[in-house]
């Protein structure tokens, strides 16, 4: 790039802040590994000035880092380090829970990397144990810098775990030229982005959406859907409700109550369905929104999964041009429908808990002030 990719700015964001935004609130110490100790890094991570040089006094690349790293393990009485290089903004924290898993699952392997579905190598996004630190000392030595010599040493046990989808392919997206920085560039300027919250129930997903149209004062289409206990027995009746009803100051049950249409019943699971509530009414809902500032979907699940008409029109308004601010079920809960919302190639899927919404809700709110100043 003849420039320090971790200054590269998208959407607002340098890389850096980009990528430490993605990987922090995960409870383990932050590490920025820096040819350059006096670079600024956010003040919740740690510098970690690379300490290998070759014989002309040059960084030496991701060897080099990750070694540096690792020092800093057995220092800080660590394991290992989980690794993702500065040039990979579209990076989500979800493979790094895909490598988790692997490594907790094989407690033997000293490396545990990723491969794309096309079965392309990303050494840089893995995990890397303090095991590691001998045979990393002797290619030092020997002069050979290459991080695939240190994943192919006879000495380790190295792991390899695929992506799930072409989603999170696309995650792995290596900006390494300014032709590729410039695709980056093109291709989120191209369309509007849409923004899809997921998380677990009680994440936080319908009261960030709830405050972000409060804050910002949009007039909103789309719909909302809320579980209301009014059947004996714990039984809960789902309703399918405008989304104009979202900052109502009245109770949310009773809008949802008296203002929508019975789509199911629940408890301790889907107990009934009614997909023709989805296919009119809620298809109805969507495609009202025109003319509005943002369409409202609240949230996306699996009850839809038979209402063929409703999931056209879903993934329509993710094809289009009103923005979108929906929630959906979490992660580990797939369909096909599902998946295709999250693999929509307009959508940007933000993980949500409850460590991160605070953070979550600021990023957005400053976002939407800077496409819809008052």
């Amino acid at each position: 790039m003849k420039q320090d990719k971790a200054k590269l700015v998208w959407q607002d964001q340098s890389f850096l802040e980009i990528l430490c935004e993605k990987v922090r609130h995960m409870g383990l110490p932050q590490y920025v590994s820096l040819a350059n100790a006096a670079e600024e890094i956010p003040a919740d991570f740690t510098a970690l000035k690379d300490e290998v040089r070759d014989e002309k006094g040059d960084y030496i690349g991701p060897l080099g880092g990750i070694y540096t790293g690792l020092k800093q393990c057995v220092r800080d009485g660590l394991d290992g380090i989980y690794t993702v290089p500065v040039d990979l903004p579209l990076f989500e924290r979800e493979l790094f829970e895909r490598i988790a898993d692997a490594v907790r699952k094989d407690p033997q392997a000293d490396i545990v990397i990723l491969e794309s579905s096309d079965g392309r190598t990303h050494p840089t996004v893995g995990y890397y144990r303090t095991s590691v630190i001998g045979a990393a000392e002797e290619l030092i030595r020997a002069g050979n810098y290459r991080l695939m010599s240190l994943i192919r040493h006879p000495k380790l046990r190295t792991v390899s775990v695929r992506t799930d989808n072409a989603e999170q392919d696309r995650m792995l997206f290596n900006v390494n030229t300014p032709d590729d920085y410039e695709a980056l560039v093109r291709k989120t300027e191209r369309r509007p982005k849409h923004i899809v919250l997921q998380g677990e129930s009680g994440a936080g997903k319908s009261t960030l959406i709830r405050k972000l149209v409060k804050e910002m004062q949009w007039s909103v289409g789309g719909y909302l859907t809320r579980a209301v206990i009014n059947r004996p027995k714990g039984y809960r009746e789902v309703f399918m409700y405008p989304a104009s009803f979202l900052c109502d100051p009245g109770d949310q049950d009773t809008a949802a109550s008296a203002n929508g249409r019975l789509c199911g019943i629940t408890m301790n699971g889907v107990k009934e369905v009614h997909p023709e509530v989805f296919d009119l009414y809620g298809t109805e809902l969507i495609r009202s929104a025109s003319g509005k500032q943002r369409i409202i979907m609240d949230e996306i699940g699996f009850m839809e999964e038979k209402a063929e008409r409703f999931r056209k029109a879903v993934l329509s308004a993710f094809d289009g041009s009103i923005p979108v601010l929906a929630a959906i079920k979490a992660g580990r809960i797939s369909t096909p429908f599902l998946d295709a919302v999250r693999s929509h190639e307009n959508v940007r899927l933000i993980e949500l808990d409850e460590t991160n919404r605070d953070a979550v809700y600021e990023q957005l709110r400053m976002q939407y002030r800077k496409e819809d100043p008052q």
